[in-house]
């Protein structure tokens, strides 16, 4: 009964340490999700809304290329910012994959991929 007793608190003490361990790194692995998310997922939409905005903003190729370019930075920045400023991680990532695919579809039918 005492070597049962012993075992249990052994657990209990090993499982303490792990719950001690994950509470002191929980908030780090957020911080580096939503680095992930704001540093990759806004590459991606802003890869993607730049490549729409190029093709539907209704000036000289040209000109709406540089327009597109040069607002990259401004919109790249809010993403950013925006990663940091919602609560969810999970409502980060969807919004983010859903604006991008819409964008995505959306060059596709423009340009007649689809």
């Amino acid at each position: 009964m005492h070597a049962q007793s012993q075992k249990n608190s052994q657990l209990l003490m090993l499982v303490a340490k792990i719950s001690q361990y994950y509470q002191s790194y929980a908030y780090q692995l957020a911080v580096v999700s939503r680095f992930f998310a704001a540093i990759v997922g806004g590459y991606l939409f802003t890869s993607v809304f730049t490549a729409l905005m190029s093709i539907t903003l209704p000036l000289k190729k040209s000109d709406a290329v540089l327009l597109s370019i040069s607002l990259t930075i401004f919109i790249y920045s809010c993403v950013f910012i925006w990663v940091f400023a919602v609560k969810s991680l999970k409502t980060i990532w969807i919004t983010i994959l859903l604006t991008s695919s819409a964008c995505g579809l959306s060059i596709a039918l423009l340009k007649g991929w689809l």
